[in-house]
């Protein structure tokens, strides 16, 4: 995703259009899609800190997605500022590893004329 004039925007979704692997890339007006980024983030989680740490996931809509003895790894989704945000909260607890997407984004409405089948 990227924030430009619509000139460069379709530039843009032309050139990636080429890239091997792209299935689709569009150029839409900012407030016609919706952006979303995923992480998954590996916390350190000693027991003493445990409900601490699940009163913070469940703040931010996260998910424990494993749960081992000294480590829990979380998934959370949410626009750009709302996943840097969780992650400034899930420092205190020390985290030992994050994997995160990248802004992905789809236009927002019922265009079914647009071509691209999944």
């Amino acid at each position: 995703m990227i924030d430009s004039d619509s000139g460069t925007a379709d530039r843009a979704a032309q050139h990636l259009q080429k890239v091997v692997g792209v299935r689709s890339a569009v150029a839409f007006a900012p407030g016609q899609g919706v952006a979303r980024e995923l992480a998954l983030v590996k916390v350190r989680a000693p027991r003493a800190r445990y409900a601490e740490l699940l009163d913070m996931a469940q703040l931010y809509h996260a998910s424990v997605i494993d749960d081992a003895s000294e480590a829990v790894i979380l998934e959370l989704s949410g626009t750009e500022p709302f996943v840097l945000s969780a992650l400034r909260a899930l420092e205190r607890f020390e985290i030992i590893e994050v994997a995160r997407s990248g802004t992905v984004a789809l236009e927002s409405g019922t265009d079914l004329q647009s071509g691209i089948t999944p």
